[in-house]
């Protein structure tokens, strides 16, 4: 089978890796490079990156996925099948392209979580599994018929990264029989129950600040969710104050307590009250400094009980 993969982020890029495997890849199309990091240095997209050391061609750039000559490029190629996977929305005359169609690998059991970020918001919301959804890409956004789903628990403590890997890693082991299945005419891809939807919309900055009533159980998955981007923090002291790691523990006898008070502080943790129960700081990043534990924290901090974040 001919292949076009279309992505841009490292999500990606296993499920190129399986796909070379087994079939031809006629194609890469990924975003162009753009300024990153503090020096702003021009850099490619990770998929474009791994795709020039493994030699694959032609890679496609446009800055416009609507662009009559990117379109006369895709036509060229004639690919059986698009995969996407982490990019951008396709226009009508890009996903009609190829006879089999083209289809996409999304991060969650569609059709809940719709959008840029479903590990974040189903972490964030507390769920308890998520999963893969292989399905047909339409003029919706995620709302395509579905070709496989495959569930994924979510660990109690798990964080973005973690399960980002895992669900990468999957997304990568289902695609080729899928889409072998789909050509052999095995699989008949079912319609989404638009009225079980939900989105999930990208990650703003200020989302991070973290609001001491809110129970901590909801503080918690923030936490677990904001990671790498955009990070939870609160003000100590009049300084920003990262927080990195915390789990919730039971507020005891502070009920009558401000949320947002320190309530405790050990060797190594600092027990702060939440709307309800508390949490139990553990690992920090003072403002300006590296990612350390709670211990190494205070023994540069004084840090007393009664004092509160706002």
């Amino acid at each position: 089978m001919k292949i076009v993969f279309m992505g841009s982020a490292d999500f990606g890029i296993p499920t190129l890796e399986n796909l070379a495997r087994f079939h031809h890849i006629a194609g890469i199309v990924s975003t162009p490079a753009r300024p990153k990091g503090r020096g702003l240095k021009v850099e490619d997209s990770p998929v474009v990156d791994y795709a020039r050391k493994r030699g694959f061609n032609p890679i496609l750039t446009p800055e416009y996925l609507s662009d009559e000559s990117f379109i006369q490029q895709l036509q060229s190629l004639h690919a059986d099948i698009f995969v996407v996977v982490a990019f951008r929305i396709l226009p009508r005359e890009v996903f009609a392209i190829p006879p089999l169609g083209t289809v996409n690998i999304h991060a969650s059991l569609l059709p809940r979580y719709r959008g840029p970020a479903p590990i974040h918001r189903a972490i964030e919301a507390g769920e308890k599994e998520s999963g893969i959804t292989i399905f047909r890409i339409d003029e919706g956004i995620d709302t395509g018929e579905i070709i496989r789903q495959i569930t994924i628990p979510i660990g109690e403590t798990q964080t973005t990264p973690q399960l980002y890997e895992i669900m990468s890693q999957c997304g990568a082991e289902n695609i080729v029989e899928s889409i072998e299945m789909l050509q052999r005419g095995e699989i008949v891809p079912s319609v989404q129950d638009h009225r079980e939807a939900c989105k999930a919309p990208k990650l703003k900055k200020d989302e991070g600040v973290i609001d001491w009533n809110l129970p901590a159980e909801t503080i918690f998955n923030k936490i677990r969710a904001y990671k790498p981007f955009p990070g939870t923090c609160s003000r100590l002291n009049e300084q920003r104050l990262g927080i990195e790691w915390a789990v919730p523990v039971d507020s005891g006898s502070d009920s009558g307590v401000q949320p947002g008070t320190i309530t405790g502080v050990s060797s190594d943790s600092i027990s702060v009250k939440c709307g309800t129960g508390a949490l139990q700081l553990e690992l920090v990043k003072p403002e300006g400094k590296r990612r350390m534990s709670v211990h190494d924290f205070l023994l540069g901090t004084r840090i007393v009980k009664g004092s509160r974040f706002s």
